[in-house]
């Protein structure tokens, strides 16, 4: 049984974003529209939902810088196989050139891209506790109380929300520049000799 008198791990504005993204996400692929911004953002909440609930429930087994990486890695997965589903049921298709030489603007924003990654997972790392509302009194306990009804404890999951909502772009930029490389490489050998 549910009982509400516990915090709330995941808080409300959370599961309203998740609900929010669900519906676009459904719209999109009802209506056949495919990939517009607010399908690739509601991909994204979607995801990072399905993270934190998940690092809810193995919580007591991994760590949580592990939890954050396995959670962004399997979330970029995600990403980009309900992108495919929405390009693959998408009206009409543009004619987009995916393959492309690429140029030293890709490797900068490859290397931007994993130093970001750096950056957020490192914090998440070297801060653990930052946030958690154990070491408040009086006041600002009520305050960092009342934070939780509407964000979620401050703990593994919601790091997990906003870890994966800050993290799965910049992995899957990151590995759209990787797949740009290798694509780019074989075009180069198909072209020269084979």
């Amino acid at each position: 049984m549910l009982d509400l008198s516990l915090r709330w791990h995941i808080g409300l504005v959370p599961i309203a974003l998740t609900a929010w993204a669900s519906y676009v996400l459904y719209r999109a692929v009802v209506t056949r529209d495919g990939i517009t911004f607010a399908s690739v953002v509601s991909i994204l909440g979607l995801v990072a939902f399905v993270a934190a609930l998940t690092a809810l429930f193995v919580k007591p087994f991994i760590n949580q810088t592990l939890a954050l990486v396995i959670a962004q890695f399997l979330g970029t997965v995600a990403c980009f196989l309900l992108g495919k589903l929405l390009w693959s049921i998408q009206k009409a298709k543009p004619e987009l050139p995916l393959r492309r030489r690429p140029d030293a603007s890709v490797f900068r924003a490859m290397g931007i891209c994993l130093s970001f990654l750096f950056v957020i997972d490192g914090l998440f790392f070297l801060f653990p506790n930052a946030g958690k509302c154990e070491h408040f009194r009086g006041y600002m306990a009520n305050k960092c109380a009342g934070q939780e009804i509407f964000i979620g404890i401050h703990d593994l999951p919601i790091m997990i929300y906003f870890g994966v909502l800050i993290g799965v772009p910049a992995l899957a930029a990151l590995s759209r520049g990787i797949w740009m490389l290798i694509a780019g490489e074989s075009d180069a050998k198909n072209s020269v000799g084979g």
